[in-house]
């Protein structure tokens, strides 16, 4: 029974990983990219129809990692003698990249583009070319430029953290 839950456990953290780690991947390769090459109409729709449910997904996966990689990493000394682990290191190092992500995440990312949904809602119907002017405009840039800095330095130290997680399980 301890086994099934252990690979329960590491399954559902693994899953969540992967989740969090290509959903951060697809929106600095493709996704951030794609919108400062949209017309204003066309950027509108897009964020007021994906990007809340790209902020959930994110904001869901990347709790569920931190969640059941901690209850793994407590069950795991619960169950097992902490002595003669020599990887733990590497694992405690790669949690901790997670934790910061998380609070990237949690504290630029998922905000930003709550404030960059709700920007596009309240704005007037965007023309063909906005003015450079527009101080709205200017501020849905900065949100997208935020967004992108947050995600791409995510995606940077998730790398980072899986390496360390790879190297101190093995």
């Amino acid at each position: 029974m301890a086994e099934a839950l252990f690979l329960v456990l590491l399954i559902l953290h693994i899953g969540a990983i992967v989740a969090w780690m290509g959903g951060a991947a697809l929106f600095v390769s493709v996704i951030i990219p794609s919108l400062s090459k949209m017309s204003p109409a066309s950027r509108a729709e897009f964020i007021l129809s994906a990007l809340p449910r790209y902020l959930t997904f994110i904001t869901g996966s990347s709790i569920l990692a931190i969640i059941a990689g901690l209850i793994l990493y407590g069950y795991y000394f619960a169950t097992s003698p902490a002595s003669g682990f020599p990887g733990l290191t590497y694992i405690q190092a790669g949690a901790v990249l997670g934790l910061i992500v998380l609070i990237i995440a949690l504290g630029i990312l998922v905000p930003s583009g709550r404030k960059l949904v709700s920007l596009v809602k309240q704005g007037p119907k965007p023309q063909a070319e906005p003015t450079a002017q527009d101080p709205t405009s200017a501020q849905i840039a900065r949100l997208q430029w935020r967004m992108g800095m947050a995600g791409r330095l995510g995606v940077g130290l998730l790398g980072i953290a899986l390496i360390l997680m790879i190297i101190g399980a093995s």
